[in-house]
């Protein structure tokens, strides 16, 4: 029988940056068309073409919260958001009962889509793993919530009783990592706040907040070590506040002995101004409070209540608290700290007995601003893959991999960055006066054009842009021109064609956008050309089909089409590509025989011939047999046709266009 007991756990806080503000921030509002329940949605915002950083992501949302016009509201514009920052979308509001089922939608966006990540907003459901007790380091057998099941795609996880709980868990067609990075948001064991879709609301508000510089905190961290970590905190087994070296330079780490580690003395500093908080203290046997001291006992304590009090200041918390995610309970630690806050936007935690070992795998990745998701993703394969020798690292535990690091979660926002103002955002809209319209073809070659200025922190100070014929170029310092207005007005003839204006900002920090904006001109001021080949003299013809050849071409917008006719009247409609067709001709007499290619520009241009069909008296073949004679000015010839021979003067006659 599997055995279910809560477990001490340890909370790793984690921290992260902001930069204070240089330029003029401008307003941002966008609308957003609120579409009925649907399956699944692929962003299609016409001004994203081109995706700078190559990540497709997926938001799931509870059924139940998409029936509320607010919550689409803000889904809607947390995707704009991502799509700004360089990621394709991809939206399921579907109903959703199981794990199983939703690890299905992963699983069949990662084989489509080859997504990176995914947010689950709402309460979804989740799976949850059992190991038994391992009495060589101590552990107590636990079931657990553990989003590993709902990220590793391809390992096998079985459930052996079966009670609905997983026990066993292997490589299956793949290995036993997680393909994907997930986060979480979701507040209806939050007891403090108003209902799960308001919290949430706020939240999604927080993030688009967080992305334009709204909820900035100085860009340094804390580390906060209790004494039961003080030998991996001073360097005896491990230097655990030198993880954050690479991304925090500014930093403050605070241990026993060297500062005495309390619970006054942890409420007091989370109200102060830092970014990112990496917190090891005890939990005890509730994920909702702190326990300080040896063991936990004797330093006081920090409940949820009193956070949701405090409401602390940090954006990022990585806690190495044992249980202290674990979202069943009501007020855990990770879910207060989340939602208590008009700053809080991710936390990092574990929903069992453990948390982050070796955590320079996790913090130097988000010091190259990887996002949250990413770095955790990136952690798991160096963790899974480490060796530690327990007699000179002191990780005793650190082979046991289920054990320590099954129930790793985040709560929030999985595509968030430290440094969030490296994300620069294109115009939001482009237009022209001279070619509204991108999808007609236009007599003008010097377009006119204006753009919006996008939203950011530093205020932008300009735009790159490059004219060309690909539709997906990004801009960069070095390829594209710096340009300081919202307009420009080309003075140089673009070619015939299609051509693409690309834009990106540049903010008062210096940084450049890495995903562009793109607007499409096509020019067409030529007439297309056409030119009639056949028949040609002394050619071989059947019986009553003359058989007409040309050629047509048109460098702007191409040929539409070829219109066919004999005596001013039409015969046929072709296809612009098309270049021969039979004319059938059964009587004596003139017939003008006219070619006519339009473009899609609307121009046109014409070729006519004259053929005259005359009886041939000097025929030598049998009775109603005639011969083709082709009149130019330079040849005269005969053909013999079966049955029937026709004398043909053929004349080139003009040529006119349109």
């Amino acid at each position: 029988m599997k055995l279910r007991y809560p477990i001490i756990m340890i909370i790793l806080l984690l921290a992260t940056t902001t930069t204070s503000s240089i330029g003029v921030q401008t307003n941002f509002s966008t609308s957003f068309d609120v579409q009925a329940n649907f399956i699944e949605k692929i962003s299609n915002d016409p001004s994203i073409n081109s995706y700078s950083n190559g990540e497709t992501v997926g938001i799931i949302v509870e059924n139940a919260l998409w029936g509320i016009t607010a919550i689409q509201t803000a889904v809607y514009q947390y995707e704009y958001d991502l799509n700004r920052t360089g990621y394709k979308t991809l939206i399921h509001t579907a109903s959703l009962s199981t794990a199983t089922q939703v690890k299905t939608v992963l699983q069949n966006w990662y084989t489509t889509y080859q997504i990176s990540g995914a947010v689950l907003i709402g309460n979804l459901p989740y799976a949850q793993f059992y190991h038994p007790a391992v009495p060589a380091v101590s552990y107590l057998a636990e079931t657990f919530i553990c989003d590993l099941y709902l990220t590793d795609l391809d390992g096998s996880w079985t459930d052996s009783e079966p009670d609905g709980v997983f026990d066993i868990h292997t490589a299956g067609i793949g290995d036993i990592y997680p393909e994907i990075y997930l986060g979480r948001i979701d507040a209806s064991s939050y007891s403090f706040g108003g209902t799960n879709a308001n919290e949430i609301l706020t939240l999604l508000n927080r993030l688009h907040t967080y992305r334009t510089g709204g909820v900035a905190r100085t860009h340094r961290a804390l580390t906060y070590i209790d004494d039961d970590w003080q030998s991996w905190a001073d360097g005896t087994y491990d230097n655990w506040p030198a993880w954050l070296n690479a991304p925090y330079t500014t930093r403050t780490d605070v241990h026993t002995p060297a500062t005495y580690t309390n619970d006054t003395d942890w409420e007091n500093r989370i109200t102060q101004d830092y970014e990112f908080a990496h917190l090891c203290a005890h939990s005890g046997a509730s994920p909702s409070q702190h326990y300080f001291g040896p063991s936990g006992i004797g330093e006081g304590y920090t409940t949820a209540t009193e956070i949701d009090t405090i409401q602390p200041t940090f954006n990022f918390y990585n806690l190495f608290c044992c249980h202290g995610a674990d979202w069943r309970y009501t007020n855990c630690l990770a879910t207060t700290y989340l939602f208590s806050s008009s700053y809080s936007i991710g936390v990092i935690g574990t929903t069992k007995t453990g948390g982050m070992l070796e955590g320079d795998y996790f913090y130097n990745q988000i010091a190259q601003n990887k996002t949250i998701g990413q770095g955790i993703y990136e952690w798991f394969q160096g963790i899974t893959s480490s060796s530690y020798n327990s007699s000179t690292s002191g990780y005793s535990y650190i082979g046991y991999y289920v054990e320590w690091f099954y129930g790793m979660c985040i709560l929030g926002d999985p595509f968030l960055t430290i440094h969030y103002d490296c994300t620069v955002f294109a115009p939001d809209t482009i237009s022209s006066i001279t070619h509204p319209n991108t999808n007609l073809w236009s007599t003008d070659p010097l377009p006119k054009f204006n753009w919006s200025v996008p939203v950011d922190v530093n205020g932008i100070t300009g735009f790159y842009y490059i004219i060309d014929n690909n539709p997906n170029t990004i801009p960069t310092k070095s390829t594209g021109t710096f340009h300081n207005n919202i307009w420009l007005n080309l003075t140089s003839a673009l070619s015939e064609g299609t051509s693409y204006l690309h834009i990106v900002s540049q903010d008062g920090a210096g940084n450049i956008g890495k995903t562009a904006a793109h607007y499409q001109v096509n020019i067409d001021t030529l007439k297309p050309t056409i030119s009639i080949t056949g028949p040609e003299d002394d050619s071989s013809v059947p019986s009553g089909n003359i058989p007409l050849t040309w050629t047509a071409s048109d460098a702007g917008s191409g040929c539409e089409d070829i219109e066919i006719r004999t005596n001013d009247k039409l015969e046929t409609t072709l296809g612009g590509s098309i270049t021969q067709y039979n004319v059938t001709i059964t009587q004596l007499g003139t017939y003008v025989i006219n070619i006519t290619v339009n473009d899609y520009a609307g121009f046109s241009n014409s070729e006519e011939i004259t053929i005259e069909v005359i009886e041939n008296t000097t025929s030598t073949t049998p009775t109603g047999v005639f011969s083709i004679e082709f009149w130019s000015v330079i040849s005269l010839g005969t053909l013999t046709l079966a049955y029937s021979t026709f004398v043909i003067k053929r004349r080139l006659k003009r040529k006119k266009g349109t």
